[in-house]
């Protein structure tokens, strides 16, 4: 049978958690660690950014008085506001037996599980296995795009997921929304039209009971079951928390990083 590592953490900052990311994946993909799991949350409201966005986007002014940390993604897409939510990232190597080798296989899987995770919580969830466009204009808000494997409840969008690959293997890292405020992202983003956030929805609207337990809980069956693994709880290894704050302080925190585009 295959194992995974499962490593469920509480909250901490935007920069750590996106450094974190970056360095268990680079050990994954590297064959130090093995296939991970992450379970996560944010010390404060922070904004994502995705990787090839531009800084025009959002309303920097806004999140700095509101002392939002703003932090590009190694990941692509638009921007996600990090508040009421869980965030979970998974990294695998090349050749792992669970998955197929492409993007679309891969990002299969770990949809089905996500669905199976919330049905588990008795939201009737659902995956998108097509692209949908939209005739309305861009939206800078990652939620506010519907895109292959992401998650719905009622059509509703209620998880947004991001993939990166590598020729040694890939990490996907995306936010579960516990509640969400269209105002507030309509701030963050410039945006002056609310209404164009109502295909966003959130887990409390279908399990209005439901917390960050319940959910951190569920995943782990829920991987278990979809991908047929063996999920053993750990920490990061000290070499791993050892590259994140490097990578914490030279990149993530970084202007040169953060506001290059």
């Amino acid at each position: 049978m295959q194992f995974i590592r499962i490593i469920v953490q509480g909250p901490n900052h935007a920069f750590f958690n996106m450094a974190l990311d970056e360095a268990i994946s680079e050990a994954v993909r590297r064959k130090l660690s093995p296939p991970t799991l992450r379970l996560y949350e944010w010390s404060r409201p922070s904004l994502s950014i995705g990787y090839f966005q531009r800084t025009t986007d959002i309303d920097i002014d806004y999140c700095r008085k509101m002392n939002y940390p703003v932090v590009r993604r190694l990941t692509g897409g638009r921007a996600v506001l990090h508040d009421s939510e869980l965030t979970y990232s998974f990294s695998a190597p090349a050749g792992l037996s669970v998955f197929r080798g492409s993007l679309l296989e891969d990002y299969t899987v770990i949809s089905r599980a996500l669905v199976l995770m919330l049905r588990l919580n008795g939201i009737d969830a659902e995956a998108s296995f097509e692209k949908r466009r939209h005739a309305r204009r861009r939206s800078p808000a990652c939620f506010r795009a519907l895109s292959y494997g992401e998650i719905t409840a009622s059509g509703r969008k209620i998880i947004g997921s991001a993939q990166r690959r590598y020729a040694d293997g890939f990490m996907q890292h995306g936010s579960v929304l516990l509640s969400f405020d269209a105002g507030e992202l309509c701030s963050v983003t410039g945006h002056d039209n609310e209404d164009d956030f109502r295909e966003i929805g959130a887990v409390r609207d279908y399990a209005p009971g439901i917390t960050v337990n319940d959910l951190k809980n569920s995943f782990k069956e829920a991987f278990e079951k979809e991908l047929g693994v063996k999920m053993i709880s750990d920490v990061p290894a000290g070499f791993e928390t050892a590259r994140a704050r490097e990578l914490e302080k030279n990149k993530y925190s970084s202007a040169e990083w953060n506001f290059r585009r």
